[in-house]
């Protein structure tokens, strides 16, 4: 039976094309369906940036208050600053002489192909002391521009 029986008035025309508006309900629940989906991906995709950020620290910063400390009186497993000329470069790795001693400087991937630095430049650098070398997390050049790396690894916990 259809609305015009029912009703016994006769339904007005429609225009050629158009939708019938009694079959909206799947559309509307295709629709609603739809915008929860979008809705929770958004949420999702918001909700991984913002724990990626917070467990994911991508840089270091340089500290202008770190007292900068003389190569001879390094102690092993401290953040620690140098400042000193760069004599030598062995790929990501060089050498600082601040004329107590000298140290040696690991970049990570920021310093790779050795062109982080140059010979004879003069660096102030900040990072962790350990094991014999200085893991850098930023480094700053005699004109005042500061290089941050990415931060150096935690260091491991001792063994039993």
């Amino acid at each position: 039976m259809t609305d015009e029986q029912q009703t016994n008035r006769p339904l007005p025309e429609r225009p050629a094309g158009s939708v019938p508006l009694h079959n909206g309900g799947r559309r509307n629940r295709a629709l609603i369906f739809g915008l929860a989906g979008i809705c929770l991906l958004a949420v999702g995709a918001g909700a991984g940036a913002v724990g990626y950020g917070a467990l994911h620290r991508d840089r270091a910063a340089f500290d202008p208050t770190m007292p900068t400390t003389p190569i001879a009186k390094l102690a092993d497993g401290t953040q620690t600053e140098l400042a000193g000329k760069v004599v030598e470069i062995f790929g990501n790795r060089f050498v600082v002489d601040d004329g107590t001693g000298r140290a040696l400087v690991e970049t990570g991937r920021a310093g790779e192909g050795g062109r982080l630095v140059a010979a004879n430049e003069t660096v102030t650098v900040q990072g962790r002391f350990e094991n014999g070398f200085l893991h850098a997390g930023a480094l700053q050049r005699a004109d005042g521009s500061v290089d941050e790396l990415a931060p150096p690894p935690p260091p491991h916990p001792p063994r039993p």
